[in-house]
């Protein structure tokens, strides 16, 4: 027992000793308290007689009292007193549970806090140590001054700077409070121009009509003058011929009824074309339309005034036309508005823009498509190649992390590679040593590879330097027995396809197991002998079920969500399939092996197509094993038996066979896991030469 803990086992003892001495000597209500001088005189001879070194138990421990109590000791032993109440005066009234607690112990009366909890973190009495506090960790306060004191700096020097942080959030709402006025009567200024152009083009438009009205009635007006004026003037031969015609019969010959009889016809017919001419289009009615919600139409041209919850500083963008970019291919990301409350909003309407600067500081002009539903789509092409500058605003203020840098490369040109860049790795069991690489994934320019018989996921840098590594070997979680492939999430997940252990497990960045699920067997969930898996967009897991002859599909807790194939040759069917990627659109890519073919299969599970096992050598393949896709949305796949990386369209088509940056004098490459960095380099793992090469 150290010294410290014999001075409070020897505080103890007093204690005890004490209360016995106390009922035994004293009866009634006028018990003596600890601290009077006459007891503690008595009882610190009383212990010196069985304890030649009795004295250093009752060695006098300065106590500063609060309360006031009639001391019985010198004044010299309290002389911090008054400068300590003088010190206590300077604490708000509002803080008088905190004075109070300098006291005495608020659960025992009349004991004083003299020792500290270190269990609790919270200074105790006496009696605390035998009650509520058993078996604690506890020293004298005066053992924990110091530490206690550089705590409390610590908290001060958070709360200094908790106080320039809201100092500066008070000057922005200060800021906010006096621009108030100005932005009120700059949105009435607004809103009375917009509502003046509005009246001005109203104004205009029924200047227009009333000219229109005019100028169509004037016409109609002069077409029915001219129509009155000659029908006028054909009523006047009509009754004149119809007189002459009145006259024939009564005392005309035949001759002169005969030349009636032709007039009159004439003059008939003359009337009858008049009346044709009179429902002609020049006498059709004028008239004035206008639209049922023209009036609603006028409103909406107005606009609206809302109280936007967005709050542009905690809105969030996300997608790889963040990250990186390839010269004359499209790329997007999404933006995501929250509220103050750090809340996705749930509908649209907020003022969007996005300013894309090139390097050369030209602006590309980029589609913003809003969803309705808080999320903003914007997608752009690059024409050149460099770091582009991408401006995201809400509301005229950039949201979090604004600006974004994105890398653009020009396209990959796979005829020119004929050397690798990289190769690292060899045989061994020491770290960054290999035995059997398997799958390999690249997250954040790291490089993560299943080392498979060292039953281990080693982490390496983008230049092949070890890092660290995790796993030992077994069947207890986070033990692992010859992993076989590696993926990482969104989130930043590892997960690993442990394949003699038949199932998949996850671990965070730091290699710490967090879960598991499978296990042998052939029902859906469980696995015999897994090889690959993969992760989506959504953070589901897809495992190639090796020996089962199928794809399962988990969502990122472990739970079976499909099953996707079954043995055979046929379309949809699988032989032993080793990896799968899945594409931006969903679609699922599997090598499968001992059908000599990469299979594609939709979001839901249901065929696509196939390639890779037509008679044309070069684009043939035997034993594919890993793929992965490329910036440029090509599909890459190990040809094992070929010892080559064949390149390929997403409809199958060949585009380029990599070979000459695999193979040397005196190895050939057989390619397990694939992979493709941000900067557009292919990670191949060499399984049987225990190496990675990076082309």
């Amino acid at each position: 027992m150290d010294r410290k803990n014999s001075d409070l086992h020897t505080e103890l003892l007093k204690k005890r000793l004490y209360e016995s001495v106390v009922n035994s000597f004293f009866t009634g209500n006028s018990v003596p308290r600890v601290g009077d001088g006459i007891l503690n005189g008595y009882l610190a001879e009383f212990v010196a007689i069985g304890n030649v070194n009795g004295s250093k138990f009752f060695k006098p421990h300065p106590v500063l009292q609060i309360s006031p109590r009639k001391f019985h000791k010198t004044p010299k032993d309290y002389t911090g007193i008054y400068s300590y109440q003088d010190a206590l005066e300077d604490i708000p009234e509002e803080q008088t549970d905190f004075t109070d607690m300098l006291g005495s112990c608020p659960d025992h009366k009349n004991e004083i806090l003299k020792y500290f909890c270190e269990t609790c973190d919270e200074p105790i009495c006496l009696d605390c140590t035998m009650v509520d506090h058993r078996k604690h960790r506890f020293s004298y306060l005066r053992d924990v001054y110091h530490r206690q004191q550089h705590n409390v700096g610590a908290l001060l020097t958070q709360g200094r700077t908790q106080i320039e942080s809201t100092r500066k959030c008070l000057n922005e709402v200060k800021t906010m409070l006096s621009c108030l006025q100005d932005e009120k009567e700059g949105t009435e200024k607004a809103i009375q121009e917009h509502a003046q152009k509005l009246i001005k083009t109203l104004e205009h438009q029924a200047e227009e009509l009333m000219l229109e009205l005019r100028n169509a009635y004037e016409k109609k007006e002069v077409t029915l003058r001219k129509e009155k004026q000659h029908l006028e003037l054909m009523l006047e031969q009509l009754n004149g011929s119809c007189h002459c015609a009145e006259k024939a019969i009564k005392i005309g010959n035949e001759l002169e009824i005969l030349v009636i009889q032709k007039h009159l016809k004439r003059k008939l017919n003359d009337v009858k074309n008049t009346r044709k001419d009179f429902n002609s289009a020049s006498f059709q009615k004028i008239c004035y339309f206008t639209k049922e919600d023209s009036l609603g139409a006028v409103k909406d041209a107005m606009g609206r005034v809302t109280v936007s919850e967005t709050c542009p500083d905690l809105s969030i963008a996300k997608g790889e036309g963040l990250v990186r970019g390839q010269k004359g291919s499209p790329t997007s990301f999404m933006i995501t508005a929250k509220t103050y409350n750090n809340e996705p909003c749930k509908s649209g309407g907020d003022p969007v823009s996005v300013k894309v600067q090139t390097p050369n500081n030209d602006i590309i002009e980029p589609r913003i498509q809003d969803e309705g539903t808080g999320n903003y789509s914007v997608s752009f092409t690059p024409s050149e190649s460099g770091n582009h500058q991408v401006d995201v605003e809400i509301n005229k203020q950039p949201i979090r992390d604004s600006p974004f840098i994105v890398k653009v490369s020009n396209p990959r040109d796979y005829s020119q590679i004929t050397r690798p860049s990289l190769v690292f790795g060899s045989l061994g069991e020491s770290k960054g040593k290999l035995n059997l690489p398997l799958g390999v994934a690249v997250n954040n320019g790291s490089i993560l590879i299943a080392d498979c018989h060292n039953h281990r996921i080693q982490i390496f840098d983008s230049e092949g330097h070890f890092l660290r590594c995790f796993g030992t070997f077994g069947d207890k979680a986070g033990q692992l027995n010859n992993p076989s492939d590696v993926a990482v999430d969104n989130e930043g997940i590892i997960v690993v396809c442990d394949k003699d252990n038949h199932r998949i497990q996850r671990f965070n960045k730091d290699g710490i197991f967090l879960s598991k699920f499978g296990g042998l067997g052939e029902k859906p969930g469980r696995f015999k002998r897994p090889w690959g898996v993969t992760v989506n967009e959504d953070n589901e897991i897809v495992v190639t079920d090796r020996r089962n002859n199928r794809i399962q599909v988990f969502d990122k807790n472990g739970s079976h969500l499909k099953t996707i194939g079954c043995y055979g040759h046929g379309e949809g069917n699988l032989n032993q399939p080793y990896y799968a990627v899945v594409s931006r659109t969903g679609d699922i890519y599997v090598t499968d092996s001992n059908n000599h073919r990469v299979q594609v299969f939709d979001v839901n599970g249901n065929y696509l197509r196939e390639f890779g096992n037509d008679s044309t050598s070069d684009s043939q393949l035997k034993y594919p094993t890993g793929i992965a896709f490329d910036d440029e949305g090509h599909v890459l796949v190990g040809d094992q038996y070929h010892h080559r990386i064949q390149v390929y369209t997403t409809d199958g088509a060949l585009l380029a066979s990599l070979s000459s940056g695999l193979n040397g004098l005196d190895w050939s490459c057989y390619p397990k896991g694939l992979a493709v960095s941000p900067d557009g380099r292919v990670v191949v793992v060499d399984s049987d030469n225990n190496r990675v090469i990076v082309l």
